[in-house]
């Protein structure tokens, strides 16, 4: 057995194997299940006539638009439909001593429990494929083990009680160039054999660099360790100042054990659904309320929504977070080359939580698994990687008649379909809300814990803040890609931009038509061909997805749905910078593409390492296809930038963000004027009464009564 062979075996062993998911209802856009996983598997080493080999990732092929779209119609009507073809898509590395030959197979599974290999191609040269879980704890091993690496740290003449952790970093790019795969990795002290340690609060400035085919150790880079300039530990004057790391902890455990307390003062807060969930899942194609769609999910962007119907109605063909970048702000080398891609360096799938009750989600909770595969090929199932909940977003709609006192009111009610993901340090929570009135929304929340650099006691600098004695967290941005694919009434759609302006007013001379000067008109902009937009709140630019093809008989305009956008501070690299080559949804807060099969990330397929040469959204734009009455795509860029504080440490409060998708005239009244009332027979809420939290309804009903809180307009 080679020592790769026998890393694989080990890392297969570490990340231990799962069981499939239960059959569910067919439908073309679930999931690859275990037994296609396996069969896929089968037929690729049957191609590969006894090769060594390395599997990286799998997902579903999702049929042409042309052919999807049609069969989801006939299922939307309830008609005998016939099975699509299945095809898998599977990265492979054929391994040889070295080097790797990295494919990817296409596999049709066919009837009766049969595979066949459809196509292996070779990834395009000067692209590199992600890292992987396997490939991460292998180079891991490999480096702590090395004797260069071990005589590096020795000369940091840590206590002999200390534990050097390494944490598998993404390398970036610094250069137009190729450059080889690499595996950085983030080194920090930990003084406790709890795994569940902070180690954060204590980085050391070396940054090892291992190949990513060999597990050898590279090179060894040396982090600036002032505030500002490049001195480096070789600059350094005598020793390395450990001794000024502190504990800083976020484990309950780990605080308990140090006395330090957590809060006594908050009472369980419990979400009972008596009477259970409202919606209903066949597979996992969910209703809820008016709402009808599928909820898919995938190695690369996680959750996929798909074929969103509201009332019987097409309102969008696919949702969902096609990619993301965090470029960080320290220019200072090795630093500059910070900058994830953690949707396509590593996959939102393959990092996403396997969420329990009580704790990601309240109230009744339906969970959806995910099949994946090991390196080896073995299917491994990740268990609760989305989570489905309704919860309470306070009042929907009201009005209080003045003249009678009499309120109408509704509590409105929301379904959340939410994953979590972890990357290393950060976690991004992404919850797409379905509310009563047909609007869309989704919210994005940023937490975890914040990638710290070493920085000499005293010291400050402008490239981030100290958040704990030697711990600098550098400045950075976080830029998420969001792809529409809209079918508002059907697929010929436009994309109209509407700003609303005061309309010209000279008073001297005033015009007829705005003689008092408060008059202000919507200017509308139609995007014709491919192109991007940018959010203007000071206009309050908003980007209406129309169908011209269908008019509302209320307002005589074009049915639409209107993306909200967030006006976030875009990329702050410079243009003519790698970092910025690299981001190619980052210059423009809205992109508009024709619809292409196949195209759905952002920021190419390809984003580790790339240099400019993703072929992404930028390339796409660049063709100046019409986009007006035809089928096509909206982007919109959002995010922020973070500035770490203190008290972002050791664990980050949510930072949240949230998009909004809403009906513009796509109907003849509000859509939730049928919500039913809220009242107290329904929610059976209480007084609060200290003391006496188990007294009864009834007596607190009368309690209300008698003190005139039970106005019966609303709440009898």
């Amino acid at each position: 057995m080679t020592v790769i062979e026998s890393t694989l075996s080990a890392v297969v062993s570490k990340l231990g194997l799962g069981r499939s998911t239960s059959e569910l209802p067919y439908h073309p856009l679930d999931p690859l299940s275990a037994s296609e996983i396996a069969l896929s598997v089968e037929a690729i080493r049957r191609d590969a006539k006894g090769a060594r080999l390395w599997f990286k990732s799998t997902q579903l092929v999702e049929p042409p638009k042309a052919v999807l779209a049609p069969w989801l119609d006939e299922y939307a009507e309830g008609k005998s439909i016939t099975r699509l073809p299945r095809i898998a898509e599977t990265l492979v590395g054929k391994r040889y001593s070295g080097n790797t030959d990295w494919l990817v197979y296409q596999v049709s599974l066919l009837e009766q429990d049969r595979a066949q290999v459809i196509s292996a191609e070779k990834v395009p040269a000067g692209q590199h494929v992600p890292p992987d879980m396997g490939e991460m704890i292998a180079a891991e091993e490999a480096l702590l083990n090395n004797p260069t690496f071990k005589a590096a740290v020795a000369k940091l003449e840590l206590p002999s009680n200390a534990k050097v952790v390494a944490d598998g970093w993404i390398y970036g790019a610094d250069t137009l160039g190729e450059t080889p795969r690499s595996i950085p990795f983030m080194v920090y002290l930990s003084f406790s054999d709890n795994p569940d340690t902070c180690h954060y609060a204590a980085p050391l400035p070396i940054v090892p660099v291992m190949s990513a085919d060999t597990f050898e150790l590279q090179r060894l880079d040396y982090c600036p360790i002032y505030g500002t300039g490049d001195k480096t530990l070789l600059d350094l004057e005598g020793r390395f100042p450990w001794e000024a790391y502190v504990p800083n902890e976020y484990d309950a455990e780990i605080r308990a054990e140090a006395g330090l307390s957590s809060r006594d003062d908050i009472k369980p807060y419990r979400v009972l659904q008596p009477e259970g969930a409202s919606f209903t899942l066949e597979g996992r194609v969910i209703r809820w309320q008016k709402w009808a769609f599928h909820i898919g999910f995938n190695y690369r962007e996680g959750i996929v929504l798909s074929d969103i119907r509201y009332d019987g109605r097409k309102t969008f063909y696919r949702l969902s977070v096609s990619d993301m970048t965090v470029p960080y702000g320290d220019p200072r080398a090795p630093f500059h080359r910070k900058q994830a891609f953690d949707l396509g360096d590593i996959g939102a799938g393959l990092t996403a939580n396997e969420l329990a009750l009580g704790c990601d989600c309240l109230g009744e909770i339906a969970y959806l698994n995910f099949d994946h595969c090991t390196q080896d090929g073995s299917p491994s199932l990740q268990r609760g990687v989305v989570c489905i909940h309704e919860q309470d977003d306070g009042i929907g709609w009201k009005h209080t008649n003045f003249r009678t006192n009499k309120p109408s009111v509704t509590r409105s009610r929301i379904l959340i379909i939410q994953t979590i993901i972890t990357v290393a340090n950060y976690e991004y929570i992404f919850a797409w809300r379905f509310d009563q009135a047909a609007g869309i929304s989704l919210e994005v929340r940023a937490t975890g814990i914040l990638s710290t650099v070493a920085i000499l006691p005293g010291e400050t600098s402008p490239y981030g803040n100290v958040v704990s004695p030697g711990v600098l967290a550098t400045n950075h941005q976080h830029l998420f890609s969001v792809r529409i694919d809209p079918a508002v009434d059907g697929h010929n759609n436009t994309v109209v931009q509407e700003d609303s302006v005061p309309m010209p007013f000279d008073k001297a001379n005033p015009p007829s038509d705005n003689k008092w000067g408060v008059g202000y008109t919507v200017a509308k902009t139609p995007i014709t061909k491919s192109g991007w937009a940018d959010a203007a709140p000071e206009k309050n630019r908003v980007f209406k997805i129309t169908n011209p093809n269908k008019i509302n008989p209320v307002s005589g305009k074009s049915v639409a749905y209107k993306l909200v956008p967030a006006p976030s501070q875009l990329m702050l690299a410079h243009p003519d910078s790698v970092a910025y080559a690299r981001a190619e949804f980052g210059e423009h807060h809205i992109y508009v593409t024709s619809y292409q099969d196949r195209e759905l990330y952002a920021g190419g397929l390809y984003t580790n390492q790339s240099n400019g040469n993703a072929n992404g959204l930028r390339s796409w734009v660049a063709r100046g296809d019409n986009v007006d009455n035809t089928d096509l795509v909206v982007w919109h860029t959002f995010g922020l930038t973070h500035n770490p504080r203190v008290e972002d440490f050791p664990v980050m409060p949510c930072e949240t963000h949230m998009i909004h998708l809403k009906p513009n005239d796509f109907f003849t009244a509000s859509p939730a004027i049928d919500v039913p009332a809220s009242t107290q027979a329904f929610n059976q809420s209480r007084l609060h009464n200290p003391g006496q939290h188990l007294q009864g309804s009834n007596e607190i009903e009368n309690k209300a009564k008698a003190n005139g809180l039970n106005n019966p307009g609303c709440c009898a």
